[in-house]
């Protein structure tokens, strides 16, 4: 590739968007605002026509305008049940934008509908969801993302997608996480959750996974946009590598992200040669998103509690005293309780049992920047919520109302809690009535 690699060299951000009130960062670009820190949380940014502003998409599916105009939101509450709004994407021709959702579902706002993918119910797990959405580059229509990296087109010519070269399923997945259009040959890149970037009638410069000389470093990747000579790609941390036939530039972001805050998308600031980082930051009285480090997060049903695969380090959702660490009864024998000793679920314990090699000790003090444990690519994933308060240990809370299918009251609401905290909920199932959780109990909503 012959490219010269540098360290730093965009512009310092401007004083607003350094503070720990923010969920975008400008960097070489003007700051115009954010929505506050907390939920429904922040899962896209937009570039506004003509270089003007952006738009920033939430998981209930709102849209708020920075510097641009406002052409509209999804209806509040109107996404089912464990659906989320997961992609933004501008129309060049008209100035307004398309909103994707993890189900397929397409809205347009100012913006000509051209179609969308049929993604059954369910979409994160056995089906996979749609996960980013991006404009052509003539604005005669849009590509839909899935996490499996199959490319649906709409009014725009289909140059091909990573279906079947993806491993997507229940052992060491690999998600697509993002598409950009290449402004030259009007082809596309797709990055994934390890560091890879594909081109489809598109050149490659590079790839933070090239970067790291083939071997993941554990960082997973959040987003990729297209800039006048190549492209972005965004990481969790707040790492943004530039790649053009001409230069690689690397540029830390780390430390202007606020406790608890992880990158959810990128956009160019094509004007200033800048860009746009969204934040996923959206805790609840002390409590952040345990599972906000994990690579290639796929949720799976809801059960007594929730399960998900992926891989990496599980923080604990806020204060509390470790209770347990194994029980012989659940895959691979482990079950993590930790008693929260602050928040509105003071007293109530949280597990995180199956394919999970603990990280704490029985008796030990936790708190949110704590890990309690790692998650390894295995069949069995994970599976977290809340337990028993009391009475033997490795029991979760909901093991009476669970009949081997369905979802649980506890299920439910420990679902809805991470929902809140910025994380993808997890698969309904229809199999029984979920049963009613004890007068008091905690409940969440935005």
């Amino acid at each position: 590739m012959g490219a010269l690699l540098v360290v730093g060299s965009l512009a310092p951000l401007p004083l607003a968007a350094t503070t720990s009130h923010v969920t975008v960062i400008a960097v070489s670009a003007p700051y115009q605002g954010s929505p506050a820190p907390a939920s429904p949380a922040v899962v896209g940014v937009a570039g506004g026509p003509g270089g003007h502003g952006y738009y920033v998409l939430r998981s209930d599916g709102t849209v708020g305008a920075y510097g641009a105009a406002a052409y509209g939101s999804i209806a509040a509450g109107s996404l089912p049940v464990g659906v989320t709004a997961t992609g933004i994407a501008l129309d060049p021709s008209t100035g307004g934008y398309w909103v994707v959702c993890s189900n397929g579902v397409v809205r347009a706002f100012h913006a000509p509908f051209r179609g969308e993918p049929h993604i059954p119910s369910g979409g994160w797990g056995q089906y996979p969801a749609a996960v980013a959405i991006a404009s052509a580059t003539n604005g005669s229509g849009y590509y839909v993302l899935r996490a499996n990296g199959v490319v649906d087109a709409f009014g725009a010519p289909h140059h091909g997608s990573l279906v079947g070269r993806l491993h997507y399923g229940t052992t060491a997945p690999v998600t697509a996480t993002g598409i950009a259009l290449d402004p030259s040959t009007g082809g596309y890149w797709i990055a994934t959750s390890t560091g890879g970037v594909f081109g489809f009638d598109a050149p490659l410069y590079g790839s933070p996974l090239t970067l790291a000389h083939g071997h993941y470093d554990g960082v997973a990747t959040a987003g990729i946009a297209a800039t006048s000579a190549g492209y972005l790609v965004a990481r969790a941390n707040g790492q943004v590598d530039a790649f053009s036939a001409r230069v690689i530039t690397v540029n830390d972001n780390a430390s202007k992200l606020a406790f608890g805050a992880t990158v959810s998308g990128v956009a160019s600031a094509i004007a200033t040669g800048g860009y746009y980082l969204a934040l996923d930051l959206a805790p609840r009285q002390g409590y952040y998103n345990p599972l906000r480090a994990l690579t290639s997060l796929v949720p799976q049903e809801i059960d007594q509690g929730v399960d998900y695969c992926g891989s990496g380090p599980i923080y604990a959702l806020g204060n509390g005293v470790v209770t347990n660490l194994y029980d012989p009864s659940w895959p691979s024998g482990v079950f993590i309780a930790y008693r929260l000793s602050d928040g509105p679920a003071a007293g109530h314990v949280v597990y995180v049992a199956e394919n999970v090699t603990p990280t704490v000790s029985i008796g030990e003090r936790v708190n949110p920047a704590t890990v309690v444990g790692i998650l390894h690519d295995a069949k069995t994933c994970l599976e977290t919520g809340w337990a028993r308060d009391g009475g033997r240990a490795g029991y979760a809370a909901g093991f009476a109302q669970f009949n081997g299918k369905n979802s649980t009251a506890y299920g439910l609401n420990f679902s809805a809690l991470l929902e809140l905290l910025g994380s993808r909920p997890g698969l309904v199932q229809p199999y029984g009535p979920p049963g009613t959780l004890p007068v008091g109990w905690p409940t969440w909503v935005a």
